[in-house]
């Protein structure tokens, strides 16, 4: 047993009848008799109940087993721990003793509670660590209490079939596959509630589509209407503008005109001065060719009376005969002649300068006037212009105001939008869209983010059912895969018993075999045992069919036929014997000699055994005075 735990000891205190009891136990079997009464079930019990059984604890409330009198009672199992042959592991891996002490305390008033090496332990780690070893006293295959025989008669196939699964550690390969099942029903009812969800959400989503699809209309219309806004609010500061930029070009033209009639009246002004200094100059030119004519004419006149005078003063001297004198005055007279036709000529010339002069006023004056109704003109031009001009800018301001005034209008348009066309034909369309708008009824405010939501929310389902589907597939194959294993090694493990079990019941005369029923339903699957007693063929092993000591003849064959498969240590039988006719006990007893030698057992009888093996440890139990012990027979 070195390597294994294995129980070397049972303390009992004020347990029961137990007053104080060491009860020491061997790898083997260990036989417990005694008179019925004497506190041999109560030993079976005591470790039942320090092992935490939950059947013990179900029948009999724990405080109804402490010794009348006494307030506390004490359960301690002494297990040995000592090193493995070869691996330097002890069993209990957290204990650094070779030997591991496990105490169950029972107060009067309801307390309970485990000691580990002195240390406080809860249930479950108690039940964690006897699991490891596969030592569970739930299990009457492993620890068959009294009556517990009647009991596993009464069990069903299936619950025959858990029991064995978990004493020989099959009950993995049951778990997986449940595990297996459970995840595909998980992944099926997923599947349909995700189909159902799928439905549901493709019909929510085919309905938020149509909503959604309104709902991008109305807000490429409604985009429209606000872009045709704007385009109203542009369509009115371009006309300003353009009314700016025509009254600005009128004035630029009025501007460039009036400048160009300043230039030109400038120029009239200076031709007006000019030709004003040329009249002046042909009124002086005239008056002096005047004043000369005048002269000329004059001094002719003169000379025209001194010839006449000369004339009379000659006839006079002629005569007188004054004829030098005569002479003389011819000659004055020739020279006033001589003078007088100069005179005459440059009277002549005079009065041609004169004409001259006169014919090109005519033509200064024509000029002049030219240039004086040109200088009016201009001036009256002028005047328009500045009119034009001042009126223009007028306009301008207006204009400069009413965009001052659309500042905001402005701003509030945004970007720039360049138009060609009327505000009243931009609204007529605000106007027809907007009656789209209305027609397409109320679509709520977050239909986008309900669509989307949908939307996200039906890929999601889809992507998820896909990969349920993958899943189901592959929970299908996994499910077939753990099934056959399961049921490979089921199969097996019911040859390997049933090749004992037959042997055994061979030996008292009977025959017999464990059969696996609803192999393919692993919920449903199950164990029956078929005997057969004095050369009869094998029937259902029941409650009601088999007499009592057949019963516990085949129970008792099965429980041999499936200990060298048995992972627990520890097992324990109560009663093996009962209702057994001698021949039958002796031959079950026997084997039980020959199939304990790799294990230990407890086995408690009534009965006076014949105990041929030295390797028997034999406990003897007696009770006087209302308190068992115990004596051990070298």
């Amino acid at each position: 047993m070195s390597g294994r735990i294995w129980l070397k000891e049972i303390i009992l205190e004020n347990f029961m009848s137990y007053e104080y009891a060491r009860i020491p136990l061997k790898p083997g079997l260990n036989l417990i008799s005694g008179p019925n009464g004497a506190g041999k079930s109560s030993i079976l019990l005591a470790i039942s109940v320090a092992l935490g059984q939950i059947y013990t604890e179900r029948s009999r409330r724990l405080r109804d087993l402490i010794r009348r009198g006494e307030d506390i009672a004490r359960i301690t199992l002494v297990f040995d721990n000592s090193l493995g042959d070869g691996d330097g592991k002890r069993p209990i891996s957290f204990s650094d003793s070779d030997t591991f002490m496990l105490s169950r305390y029972l107060r009067r008033d309801g307390n309970y509670w485990w000691e580990a090496d002195y240390k406080r332990v809860s249930y479950e780690e108690v039940s964690r660590l006897f699991k490891e070893f596969g030592l569970d006293p739930n299990n009457m295959l492993i620890i068959m209490h009294q009556n517990t025989m009647e009991q596993f008669s009464l069990t069903t196939p299936q619950e025959k079939l858990k029991l064995l699964e978990d004493a020989v550690g099959f009950s993995a390969y049951r778990e997986r596959v449940i595990e297996a099942k459970k995840r595909l029903e998980s992944i099926i009812s997923e599947d349909e509630s995700i189909s159902t969800l799928l439905g549901k959400a493709e019909e929510s989503l085919g309905y938020w589509k149509e909503m959604h699809d309104k709902y991008l209309k109305r807000k490429e219309l409604s985009a429209r209407v606000e872009w045709l806004k704007r385009e109203a609010i542009w369509a009115r500061i371009l006309k300003q503008e353009a009314a700016l930029k025509a009254l600005q070009e009128r004035l630029k033209m009025k501007e460039s005109a009036l400048d160009a009639n300043r230039k030109e009246t400038e120029r009239t002004e200076e031709g007006i001065k000019k030709w004003r200094d040329k009249l002046d100059a042909w009124k002086t030119s005239t008056k002096e060719a005047f004043y000369e004519l005048l002269h000329l004419e004059k001094e002719a006149t003169s000379i025209e009376d001194l010839i006449t005078h000369l004339q009379e003063i000659e006839v006079i001297f002629g005569e007188l005969g004054r004829h030098e004198e005569v002479e003389q005055q011819r000659m004055r007279e020739k020279e006033a002649e001589r003078r007088l036709e100069q005179l005459k000529e440059e009277i002549i010339r005079a009065q041609s300068e004169l004409g001259a002069l006169e014919r090109r006023m005519e033509l200064n004056i024509e000029t002049y006037i030219s240039y004086c109704v040109k200088a009016e003109v201009l001036k009256i031009k002028r005047e328009m212009l500045e009119g034009e001009i001042k009126e223009i800018k007028g306009e301008i301001e207006k204009v400069n105001r009413k965009l001052l005034d659309m500042a905001p209008l402005r701003r509030k348009a945004g970007e720039r939008i360049e138009t060609e066309r009327k505000q009243s034909e931009i609204e007529h369309e605000i106007e027809l869209i907007t009656t789209k708008i209305e027609a397409l009824g109320k679509i709520p405010d977050e239909t986008e983010e309900i669509y989307t939501s949908y939307g996200k929310l039906y890929e999601e389902l889809k992507a998820k059912a896909e990969i349920l589907k993958a899943n189901k597939r592959e929970s299908l194959k996994e499910l077939d895969s753990r099934t056959r294993v399961w049921r490979e090694a089921v199969s097996g493990l019911l040859d390997s018993v049933n090749r004992s079990f037959q042997e055994i019941m061979s030996c008292i005369g009977a025959t017999g075999i464990a059969r696996l029923v609803n192999a393919d339903d692993i919920e449903n699957a199950g164990l029956e045992l078929y005997v057969g007693f004095r050369g009869s063929q094998p029937v259902l092993f029941d409650y009601y069919t088999q007499s009592g000591g057949e019963k516990t003849t085949s129970i008792m064959a099965f429980l041999l036929a499936i200990q060298q498969l048995i992972r627990s240590p520890f097992r324990a039988v109560d009663e093996f014997d009962i209702h057994m006719d001698p021949r039958n006990r002796e031959a079950i007893y026997k084997r039980m000699v020959t199939s304990m030698k790799d294990a230990e057992c407890l086995l408690i009888t009534p009965s006076q055994l014949t105990v041929s093996d030295p390797n028997v440890h034999i406990i003897v139990v007696q009770k006087a005075h209302g308190r068992s012990e115990i004596r051990e027979v070298k």
